[in-house]
């Protein structure tokens, strides 16, 4: 992956987010601070009001052979984004150039409306085949599921805004 996959610059008292498997930092809401999760089977949807880190997307799906990292921040009105539109892309399709079969390989990092930063990578491959799943957050809206439903995912349940219904022990999301 080139090095066009970075995260975009970082506020001054932040710390630059490092490449993760070749993609972009991605960073979840922590467990502890979700909300009136409400689960079903193997997805789980909780509240995540932690001010300013709710603001932007933060998303992570992968499913058997594909993979896709987004992470972007609004509110960013920093000297760097100053700008209506900005962006530096790089894609593959079918390559066969690294010795592994890759279908479909991109990255860009943007800056859109004066005060939107993100980066976002795309994987898709015959390497590390995986079960789906997918983990990440839309403004105050945290969206979790997996399948097979899995203590690395989502744990099998049902719950209610916080209330576990099935197991009653259940642990997960505000359940812990």
């Amino acid at each position: 992956m080139a090095d066009t996959a970075v995260a975009p610059a970082p506020k001054a008292e932040e710390k630059k987010p490092e490449k993760k498997d070749g993609g972009i930092e991605v960073n979840f809401a922590p467990v502890d601070q979700l909300k009136a999760s409400t689960v079903c089977c193997c997805c789980m949807q909780s509240f995540f009001t932690t001010w300013p880190d709710m603001c932007g997307v933060q998303q992570e799906i992968q499913c058997i052979c594909c993979e896709t990292q987004l992470s972007m921040k609004c509110l960013q009105f920093l000297e760097e984004t100053r700008t209506c539109s900005q962006s530096k892309a790089e894609s593959k399709c079918i390559d066969l150039t690294t010795g592994e079969f890759v279908c479909l390989e991109s990255a860009s990092q943007f800056t859109m409306c004066f005060c939107l930063t993100g980066a976002f990578t795309q994987w898709c491959g015959f390497k590390d085949l995986r079960p789906c799943a997918a983990k990440g957050n839309c403004l105050c809206c945290d969206v979790r599921c997996g399948i097979p439903p899995s203590d690395e995912t989502v744990p099998f349940g049902i719950a209610i805004c916080g209330k576990a219904l099935h197991p009653k022990d259940y642990k997960g999301g505000s359940m812990q």
